[in-house]
């Protein structure tokens, strides 16, 4: 058991024994003889493996080379007073596919939101040979639209430098993912009404072949795929339930924008980025879509949408933090199931929820922060003082002007408070709580 706030500064090894992680560990870790179970908080700079056991992710922690599972692999442990001798005992190549419940005893994340209202999502794993193969089907009920939606998600040698993803089914899906994680989004939804997402139902899958590449520090993932679906719109209608807004047209009543009805076949490629090296953090990840089948009435189109983000240290303590996104679209008219909003929450305060829209955006934050390292108080830490600038803007076939925004805070662990101003000083000024989870 590595407690979390603790440092481990070289590789690690464990023998025979399950290891749960929630430190840092400034190399890599191997489990001989047991599984691996990343927790939150948990920050590996190098590769997590498993041999004999299993490796469980977690998604509040991270890891910066390979994660890598051997169950079939295994070793017996003999311990003298001087050493550990380790014996191979190689690989079963008559095992049989193992299934077993995903997630928690077969529950995958539910999540929350206005549209579906509470979706819960239960399956199984299916696991053949050396995990070369994992298939993932489940069903998903969605408490407002009194429906299950099936769906499998295939992964074909999810631990090896290529690897192919896959997810078939019935879902409702969106472009606002980037904004606020699943959890995030369904906890503003449901304590404050604000559903920070858009959203259209699809039928169909989207596959991708990744190639993994690394150097230290350095891990790139170029990939290609495609994607079909049919499409069809979602209403919102203030009927799910919230602890306030629940009836307001610029929370829970907010209407849902329609797309078109009908089927789009698209190609995908693209790559990722992580790049830890020192103290510079950064992370990219960019997608390029061609379509082949739009929509009646829309017409083909290419869209590139970027995202990423860049930490590093200034001064002493303080910190600066750019994220961004943007979305860039050539078409004569493009199926309304490819725009991308922004506004209030997440993005621009001073705007309305998801007020701007369209197949062009741009979004870039910067955050600066201000460890005041003088004050420190007992379970909490330090404040920190944070000064935000916001630019950003979203429309059909060209952006508007963009939109800028100056911000002031002050938080103490992960909560704290903040004033939104507009920098053309039109709008009025916000004032808010904010949780900040990757502080």
């Amino acid at each position: 058991m590595l407690p979390r706030d603790s440092v481990v500064t070289t590789n690690l090894l464990v023998l025979g024994q399950p290891t749960y992680l929630a430190s840092r560990v400034q190399g890599d870790v191997v489990v001989v003889g047991g599984d691996l179970f990343l927790r939150t908080g948990s920050e590996v700079t190098g590769k997590a493996v498993a041999i004999g056991g299993g490796v469980y992710r977690t998604l509040l922690g991270t890891v910066g080379g390979s994660i890598e599972s051997y169950r079939d692999d295994d070793y017996s442990i003999v311990a003298s007073p001087s050493r550990y001798e380790l014996a191979y005992q190689g690989r079963d190549q008559d095992r049989v596919p193992i299934i077993q419940p995903a997630g928690f005893y077969g529950v995958l994340l539910p999540t929350y939101d206005r549209v579906n209202g509470a979706s819960l999502p239960v399956g199984a794993l299916v696991t053949i040979g050396d995990r070369a193969l994992e298939l993932q089907p489940f069903v998903t009920y969605r408490s407002r639209l009194g429906v299950v939606d099936p769906a499998v998600a295939i992964r074909v040698g999810p631990d090896r430098r290529v690897r192919a993803e896959a997810e078939v089914g019935r879902f409702t899906r969106t472009n606002e993912r980037w904004i606020y994680t699943d959890l995030l989004n369904s906890a503003a939804t449901l304590a404050f009404g604000n559903d920070t997402r858009n959203y259209f139902r699809s039928d169909g899958g989207t596959a991708r072949v990744f190639l993994h590449a690394e150097r230290p520090g350095i891990v790139v993932e170029p990939f290609g795929g495609g994607r079909f679906e049919k499409v069809s719109p979602i209403t919102a209608v203030a009927n799910v339930w919230s602890f306030s807004a629940r009836e307001s047209i610029e929370h829970m009543a907010r209407p849902n924008p329609l797309v078109e009805r009908g089927e789009i076949g698209s190609g995908l490629l693209g790559a990722k980025l992580d790049y830890k090296v020192g103290t510079v953090q950064a992370k990219l990840t960019a997608e390029g879509e061609q379509s082949f089948r739009t929509p009646d009435r829309t017409s083909s189109f290419t869209q590139l949408t970027l995202d990423g983000s860049i930490e590093f240290p200034t001064f002493h303590t303080q910190r600066l933090h750019v994220g961004a996104h943007a979305v860039a679209t050539a078409s004569d008219s493009t199926p309304r199931a490819r725009y991308a909003y922004l506004g209030r929450v997440g993005t621009l305060p001073l705007l309305d929820l998801l007020e701007q829209g369209g197949d062009q955006l741009l979004f870039v934050e910067s955050r600066y922060r201000i460890p005041v390292t003088v004050i420190a108080l007992p379970m909490l830490g330090s404040p920190t003082l944070n000064l935000r600038h916001i630019m950003g803007a979203a429309g059909v076939g060209s952006l508007p002007k963009l939109e800028q925004e100056l911000g002031f805070g002050v938080g103490i662990s992960v909560v704290g408070f903040e004033m939104t101003f507009d920098a053309a000083g039109d709008r009025e000024t916000r004032y808010g709580v904010f949780v900040a989870l990757n502080q």
